[in-house]
C-alpha cells in the first residue's frame, strides 16, 4: 500500500495545535519516554496473529505510543500491552482498559481491520452500497481504514485510561465520553490527518453495524439498546460530526453524503463543547515544551499493517 505521509503523525500527542508533518522524514526512533508508561509485547498463542505481533513489535508501535504520551503528566502508571489477551475480552474484535493500570490492545482487532473492514467485497454492477454493505466504503481506501481504525481503538481506550488515572469526572455514559476523547484528538492535527483517521473510524463502525443488521434481519436486540456503548452507526455519526464541527470545509462532502442535516447543523457547537472540556480537564497536565518535540514524530504508516 502507498505511504500516506500526511497522516503519518496520527493524533497520539496532546494539544490544540496542528502538526506540521515532514513528508520526507525517515522512520522515527523514539527518544521521548513517559516515566509512568510501561510497554509489554506478548507473543500470541494463536499462530494466526504471529504476523501482526512481529510487524507491530518490529515497528515499535508501543514505544512510539509511549513517546507520543510523553507530554502528558500522568498521575499513576499506565501499561501499554499488545497481546492476544484474555479470551473473555478478546474473543471478538476488541481492546480494553482494565480499570486498574493496563491498556490492552488485542491482536484480533488489528486483524479485523485488515481482513474484514478494509476488504472490498464484490457487488453486482450498479448495486448501491447500503447500510447492510460490508467492508470498504466507496471513496474510502484500505490505508484510511487501517490507519484510522487503529488510531481510533488506541485513542478510545486511552480515553478510558485518562478518566481513571487523571480522575476526570464523566457525566453521561463513559463509552460515549471515550469516543468523544478519541474523535477530538483525531481532529487536532490538521484536516488531512483528520480525514484519514475519521474516515477509518467511520468505516469500521459502519461495517460492524452492517454485520449486526445482516445477522439480526435489521432488528436491534434489547440488550443492544441497553448496552453501555451507543449503536455502531450512532458512533460513526458522532465521529463525523466532531470532525465536521472542527473542519466544516474539509468534511462538507462527507457530511452532505453521510450525516443527516438535522445533526450536521449543530456539529460546530458539539465540537466547541468538547474543546472546552478538553482545555478544562487535560490541557493543564500537558508539558508544552515536550509537545513541540512530539510534533515532529511519525506513527502509523499503511504498510505497517500489511502482511
Amino acid at each position: 500500500m502507498k505511504v500516506i505521509s500526511s497522516v503519518a503523525a496520527v493524533a497520539l500527542g496532546f494539544g490544540c495545535q496542528n502538526i506540521a508533518v515532514n513528508a520526507a522524514a525517515e522512520e522515527s526512533q523514539p527518544e521521548l519516554h513517559n516515566e509512568t508508561v510501561y510497554i509489554e509485547y506478548h507473543e500470541p498463542k494463536n499462530h494466526k496473529f504471529e504476523p501482526i505481533y512481529r510487524k507491530l513489535k518490529e515497528r515499535k508501535l508501543l514505544e512510539e505510543f509511549d513517546a507520543f504520551l510523553s507530554p502528558l503528566q500522568l498521575k499513576a502508571a499506565l501499561i501499554l500491552s499488545l497481546e492476544q489477551g484474555d479470551p473473555r475480552n478478546c474473543n471478538s474484535p476488541n481492546s480494553y482498559f482494565d480499570l486498574k493500570d493496563t491498556l490492552h490492545l488485542c491482536y484480533i482487532y488489528f486483524d479485523h481491520l485488515e481482513h474484514d473492514v478494509a476488504k472490498e467485497y464484490p457487488r453486482e454492477p450498479n448495486e448501491p452500497f447500503t447500510s447492510t454493505s460490508l467492508g470498504l466504503m466507496p471513496g474510502f481506501t484500505r490505508a484510511e481504514v487501517i490507519i484510522g481504525g487503529a488510531a481510533d481503538v488506541m485513542m478510545h481506550e486511552l480515553g478510558h485510561a485518562l478518566f481513571y488515572i487523571q480522575g476526570i469526572p464523566v457525566l453521561g455514559r463513559e463509552e460515549d465520553a471515550a469516543d468523544q476523547v478519541a474523535a477530538f484528538i483525531m481532529t487536532q492535527f490538521g484536516p488531512s490527518v483528520a480525514r484519514t483517521t475519521i474516515k477509518g473510524a467511520y468505516n469500521a463502525y459502519h461495517n460492524d453495524n452492517a454485520e449486526r443488521l445482516r445477522k439480526q434481519n435489521g432488528v436491534i436486540r434489547r440488550w443492544q439498546e441497553a448496552d453501555e456503548h451507543s449503536i455502531d452507526i450512532q458512533r460513526a455519526y458522532n465521529y463525523l460530526c466532531m470532525a465536521f464541527g472542527r473542519y466544516p470545509e474539509a468534511f462538507q462532502d462527507l457530511a452532505d453524503s453521510l450525516l443527516p442535516r438535522a445533526r450536521s447543523s449543530n456539529c460546530g457547537n458539539e465540537y466547541r463543547q468538547a474543546e472546552f472540556a478538553f482545555k478544562k480537564t487535560l490541557l493543564p497536565d500537558i508539558d508544552r515544551e515536550l509537545m513541540k518535540k512530539v510534533q515532529a514524530m511519525q506513527i502509523f504508516r499503511p504498510e505497517d499493517f500489511k502482511y
